[in-house]
């Protein structure tokens, strides 16, 4: 599954650096360089995210506001991205693929963040459970945002 997010987010991330080279038609030295800043920006994306959670994922249920504040800075990114995600897309020129990614990814989004309110109400008892409940949905969230941008 990682091995899968990570080809998808290395796409995804090389056809934005093409788009944004201007890259059409190119040579077999444009294209090893551009496959190359797309490795790094998806090593770079894939390690900041990752660490987004590493530092609190095991945080105890005093740090619990702390924990929350953090799921709360990482989803302003994750709906900025996906803001610009909607932006360029056309439903009347979506392959069917892509509609059930769009879908899809409304249906993870909304998951997530009913885990993210859900933590409000967690006490000491369940508070391991409801943080793990938030980081799965996130790692579903982020899924599918990157099988929805290589769509």
């Amino acid at each position: 599954m990682k091995t899968t997010a990570a080809r998808t987010l290395a796409l995804a991330a090389l056809a934005v650096i093409i788009s944004s080279l201007g890259i059409t038609g190119c040579n077999k030295s444009a294209r090893t360089d551009a496959s190359s800043k797309a490795g790094e920006v998806v090593a770079d994306t894939k390690e900041a995210l990752g660490h987004g959670w590493d530092k609190v994922k095991s945080f105890a249920f005093d740090k619990r506001e702390d924990f929350a504040a953090n799921a709360k800075a990482l989803t302003s990114k994750m709906d900025a991205q996906m803001s610009d995600l909607h932006a360029s897309y056309s439903e009347a020129k979506a392959s069917a693929s892509r509609k059930a990614a769009m879908a899809e990814i409304k249906d993870s989004d909304a998951a997530y963040k009913e885990k993210l309110a859900a933590l409000g109400t967690a006490t000491a008892d369940t508070w391991d459970s409801a943080k793990q409940n938030v980081i799965s949905a996130w790692d579903h969230l982020e899924a599918t945002y990157y099988k929805a941008r290589a769509d």
